[in-house]
């Protein structure tokens, strides 16, 4: 035989169970000068590389066999594979025990018995045949014990925890309130206004048609709400761009309009208005952090239903501009459906309030806030597997996930399984999946149908024979159009939302009268956490996860998984796998993913997040309120910053060490974590392959590339940067520049701070009606302020008041004899204000 067919029975006996199975093999002791031992060396080797756990010191008697690092390139010192990670802290210290634990199990799942009898210290036969009967069990159920843990440590649910600092503050500035034209809306404008302007706000309303509105129309209706106009010269953009558009906050009542959009109606109106907002508020070069008000579209507990889950869709938006936006995003917050005096005195305290939080919801006790937390399942016995009679009906039944689903269901004994897909039995694979489903024993029924599409999934539904009722939903189907928010169009939007959202509207719709075991809705972790560029994908997976509880509510049948990165072909894109991998979500194996769909259904969960992640690697790319209360959020903030460290510690502290060097040190560190932080996002092995003077297009930089440096540059300086960053400065010398330019500010000559506080002054005395009485006061104060001596006793008025009287100058002596006149010439000719 050679090496392949040994290869071949050694891969079929040891990784049986499946294909992301391992196993260790022990291969006989070999005479090494007969010819079988190369054979078997070598399968064994490949064995290895394609992830076994080859037994060395068992395969190698004698030898002492020893792993050693694999050689770096030549001359180069740098690898191109992985290297472990090593173990630290207390993991560290148990080597021993953890060793001779590892070592016991492995004998275990091996099923050597000669081996575990040798390590019990076992002689007695009676005694070791026992053992050989016990052996299988003890070896399943270290197996199972070894699923449970990992599908445990997949396990999260989101939780709502009251606000502690809920005082009420002063809500101070300008704010935009916008909203649609609707009687909820409008209705809840108006004790919102009442509530701000209570708070010393002053509040300019903005009224937008959300059957209209886009980019252009909103950002109009924003500038004629600040009396400025829209210049269509300017491309788009809007003229005056400096002049009145700072303005404390942004808040945003469109979603309460969820009816459809007319020319999309995949797509709520609010929903669509809310994305032209975000734009727009760019296109009028308006300042303000955006918060988007929802009523009844999350649920904080069992008695507090969600009435609408259209309007979930923005709780998916929010995650995603906090990413792509940081510094334009403020919150999502959701209302009571019914508004009150009390509920909008809570809603401004959360506008204005010091808590941190960007998800809240107003309710009768006050503020809440959403949290992620673990979720492993009690210690109870394992419900019956999910074995559904009747007919299960899988959406999106021929592609990878729910290829995956039916598999297993098919082996679980279900009879008779239900695939729709747009393209039938012709999509590929389909033909190949039906096969191997009939093998195991289901009948399988492929049909072309396009779940958005209302009439044909009734028709399909009402096919279903009487004796074989439909029993089960499952449905897996989606549409990906990607983009970045600011190029997002309504048309991508209905693409993408009439097949995830829209279509399980429809299944909703029809089956509800229905007597069904389950109603699965295979949702993304993308919805909760969001993810740059994938604002067309996450809203639809919030309003599915919205759509679960709301059925809950009803008395309905319920589950919807948010689920993490599934390993295999056909369901990332290479590039898109490779974004999740550095945002530190590693795959799953898709067979525990089933499994614990398996026991959520078993369960009776009804929401639930399932997902491999690396929280830490999350964490430091972007800290998010919502995952504060996960263990490895208190080590990251232990670890990075210590008890004592506030935000923007990390500017503080960057800049006191750039502001104790001389320039060309401050330049080369800048360059040093600039670079670095390049090499990161493209992948490099070492900062050494970034070019300083080539664009970063030229690089390979994207637009999710880009926004993921500005990220991890605002986190490793504190400061918060554009959202053009890479594009305002396309080098990465221009970026070092820049940087060192923000964190090493040159002073402003004092002049310069006395006559912008002039010019406040001044902007304020045009604004207000001023007696003459308080005029002379105020006058007298300026007169004190000019003669008063300066910290080092020296006297300002010895500098400025010489004879003369000519012009420009003060009088000789005292300046509380000179006239008002006389002042202001003095004003205007020595500091330069007219």
């Amino acid at each position: 035989l050679g090496p392949d067919a040994v290869l071949t029975a050694l891969a079929t006996e040891t990784l049986g169970a499946g294909e992301d199975s391992t196993a260790a093999v022990a291969l006989p002791v070999l005479r090494r000068d007969r010819p079988e031992v190369t054979t078997a060396l070598t399968a064994a080797a490949h064995l290895h590389v394609h992830g076994a756990d080859v037994d060395w010191a068992a395969t190698l008697p004698g030898s002492d066999p020893k792993t050693v690092d694999l050689p770096t390139y030549a001359f180069q010192q740098r690898r191109h594979w992985l290297e472990q990670p090593k173990a630290t802290g207390v993991a560290a210290g148990r080597d021993g025990a953890d060793e001779a634990h590892t070592r016991f199990w492995d004998t275990v799942s091996r099923g050597d018995l000669d081996s575990l009898a040798a390590a019990l210290g076992v002689d007695d036969e009676q005694v070791r045949d026992s053992l050989g009967v016990v052996l299988p069990a003890l070896a399943s159920w270290h197996t199972a014990g070894g699923v449970r843990s990992t599908i445990d440590s997949w396990r999260y649910r989101t939780v709502w925890r009251p606000v502690g600092e809920q005082a009420r503050t002063q809500a101070t500035g300008r704010w935009l309130l916008v909203r649609p034209v609707q009687a909820e809306a409008a209705a809840w404008a108006g004790v919102l206004t009442r509530a701000l302007v209570e708070r010393g706000a002053e509040v300019v309303p903005v009224e937008v048609d959300t059957a209209t509105a886009d980019r252009e129309a909103v950002a109009a209706a924003l500038v004629h709400a600040l009396d400025k106009r829209f210049d269509t010269r300017f491309n788009g953009r809007i003229d005056g761009q400096a002049d009145g558009r700072a303005v404390a906050g942004v808040l945003s009542l469109l979603s309460l309009d969820d009816s459809p959009h007319p020319g999309h109606p995949g797509v709520p109106g609010g929903g669509a208005a809310e994305v032209a907002l975000i734009q727009a508020l760019d296109t009028a070069g308006i300042t303000g952090r955006l918060w988007t008000a929802t009523g009844g579209a999350v649920s904080t507990g069992p008695s507090d239903p969600v009435t609408h889950p259209a309007r979930a869709l923005v709780w998916g938006l929010g995650p995603v501009v906090s990413t792509e936006k940081p510094e334009r995003w403020g919150g999502s917050l959701d209302l009571p459906v019914t508004p009150d005096a009390r509920a909008a005195s809570y809603a401004v305290t959360a506008l204005t309030g010091h808590h941190g939080e960007s998800e809240l919801a107003v309710r009768s006790t006050g503020l809440l806030a959403r949290r992620l937390v673990p979720a492993p399942l009690p210690g109870v016995a394992a419900p019956t597997p999910w074995t559904p009679e009747g007919t299960v009906l899988i959406t999106g039944g021929t592609g990878a996930l729910g290829g995956h689903v039916a598999r297993r269901l098919a082996g679980r004994g279900a009879r008779r399984l239900l695939l729709l897909g747009r393209r039938g039995l012709d999509a590929p694979g389909a033909a190949e999946l039906k096969a191997e489903l009939t093998e195991l024993g289901a009948h399988v029924t492929v049909a072309a149908c396009d779940v958005s599409e209302r009439a044909a999934l009734a028709a399909v539904l009402a096919a279903i024979p009487l004796e074989h009722p439909l029993t089960a939903v499952v449905h897996t189907a989606a549409v990906l159009d990607d983009s970045m928010i600011d190029s997002l169009t309504v048309e991508q939007m209905h693409r993408v939302q009439r097949v995830k959202a829209g279509g399980a509207l429809n299944l909703h719709e029809l089956t509800r009268d229905l007597d069904l075991s389950a109603f699965v809705l295979f949702s993304s972790i993308t919805g909760t956490l969001g993810s740059a560029g994938q604002g067309n994908y996450a809203p639809g997976n919030a309003f599915l996860d919205a759509l679960a509880e709301h059925r809950r509510s009803a008395g309905l049948p319920a589950t919807s998984i948010a689920w993490g990165h599934w390993d295999g072909e056909g369901i990332a894109t290479p590039d898109a796998r490779q974004q999740l991998l550095r945002g530190g979500f590693p795959p799953m194996a898709p067979d525990l993913a089933v499994t614990a769909l398996e026991e959520a259904l078993g369960h009776g969960e009804t929401r639930l997040v399932v997902s491999r992640a690396d929280w830490a690697s999350v964490l430091a790319a972007r800290p998010h309120p919502l995952l504060s209360e996960l263990p490895e959020a208190r080590d990251t903030e232990t670890d990075a910053s210590g008890p004592d460290s506030e935000p923007g510690d990390g500017k503080k502290d960057l800049s006191h060490e750039l502001s104790a060097l001389p320039e060309a040190e401050q330049r080369q560190l800048v360059r040093r974590l600039v670079r670095g932080e390049i090499a990161a996002v493209l992948g490099y092995g070492s900062a050494a392959e970034v070019d300083d003077h080539r664009g970063f297009r030229d690089q390979g930089f994207s637009s999710l590339s880009a926004v993921e440096l500005r990220n991890r540059l605002t986190r490793l300086t504190g400061t918060a940067l554009p959202s053009s960053l890479v594009f305002d400065y396309p080098t990465p010398a221009a970026l070092t520049e820049h940087l060192r330019a923000v964190l090493t500010p040159e002073p402003e000559p004092p002049l310069t701070t006395v006559l912008a506080k002039i010019d406040e002054l001044e902007s304020l005395l045009a604004e207000i009606s001023v007696s003459r009485s308080d005029r002379e006061t105020a006058a007298s104060r300026l007169l004190r302020l000019l003669e008063s001596p300066r910290p080092d006793g020296s006297d300002r008025s010895a500098e400025t008041v010489t004879g003369g009287g000519t012009a420009g100058s003060a009088p000789e002596g005292n300046l509380s004899s000179v006239s008002d006149d006389e002042l202001i010439s003095f004003i205007s000719n020595e500091l330069g204000i007219s």
